[in-house]
């Protein structure tokens, strides 16, 4: 991402510098188009849809104070947020947009940053949980003046994150796990395998609900949406000796209570 903003002569704008939506298609044109030379030919994206897509959600959920333009920082930030990679590294490109030439953090830049990324839980309704408040910025740093990168990154990265942020990290998770497969059925709906996460009930024995139903709250027999469930994010083979089968070897999992 960060080449593709040097490409298109992004890092020479100031922050405040408006781009209107035709510059913005062509931005994520040239995103997309590099992005499926680098892909093998049999995971190709549909690059005209994909840009469609994206360029209505963004000037949908940013362009409402200057209509048809948005700041090079709120494309910025909202590209650097929503791309793939690891969160980590996403931090420290952040960051050094809204530090000074000694590593400080400016905190106005970090409530604009706030301010920004925010619009985007706001896009998809959830406002009331994670919109922008005067609170936010001191909600994330209330006490330290002087934050560096290594304290920055320890707060936002932090289990739980700030209040305002707990979607961010879910999001990543998310991200990952779109495309795990599960070999298992879900208890409540019988679906035969799972995709995404799966949440295993620690007092119910093989007791298993795949994320819509758990999300939905649903529960049937004896279990009950007050027990305590382990979160699951990948799926494979235990093999024992010459007795091998199917067991769950949970490599990346959490605790979790149902919604």
């Amino acid at each position: 991402m960060i080449e593709a903003f040097r490409d298109n002569g992004l890092n020479t704008l100031e922050h405040n510098a408006e781009i209107n939506v035709s510059r913005l298609e062509t931005i994520l044109s040239s995103i997309y188009y590099q992005l499926n030379k680098r892909l093998p030919t049999t995971h190709q994206i549909n690059v005209e849809q994909s840009i469609g897509l994206l360029l209505n959600f963004m000037v949908a959920t940013y362009d409402s104070d200057s209509p048809g333009k948005l700041t090079v920082f709120s494309m910025k930030t909202m590209l650097a947020t929503m791309c793939g990679g690891k969160i980590v590294d996403k931090l420290r490109y952040i960051f050094s947009q809204i530090s000074d030439s000694s590593g400080l953090m400016v905190f106005a830049k970090f409530d604009q940053l706030l301010r920004e990324v925010l619009k985007l839980p706001t896009a998809v309704f959830e406002g009331p949980s994670f919109g922008y408040t005067e609170h936010s910025l001191r909600m994330c740093f209330p006490q330290q003046k002087k934050i560096l990168l290594n304290t920055f990154l320890d707060v936002l990265m932090a289990d739980p994150p700030p209040q305002c942020l707990v979607w961010l990290p879910l999001m990543h998770r998310l991200a990952n796990v779109e495309n795990v497969f599960h070999p298992v059925e879900c208890s409540y709906c019988r679906s035969e395998s799972m995709m995404g996460f799966r949440y295993r009930c620690q007092q119910c024995h093989g007791y298993q609900l795949c994320q819509s139903c758990f999300w939905r709250g649903h529960a049937n027999g004896p279990h009950s949406n007050q027990h305590q469930m382990k979160e699951h994010s990948s799926w494979v083979r235990k093999t024992t000796g010459w007795d091998s089968g199917p067991g769950c070897v949970p490599s990346n999992t959490s605790w979790i209570s149902n919604p």
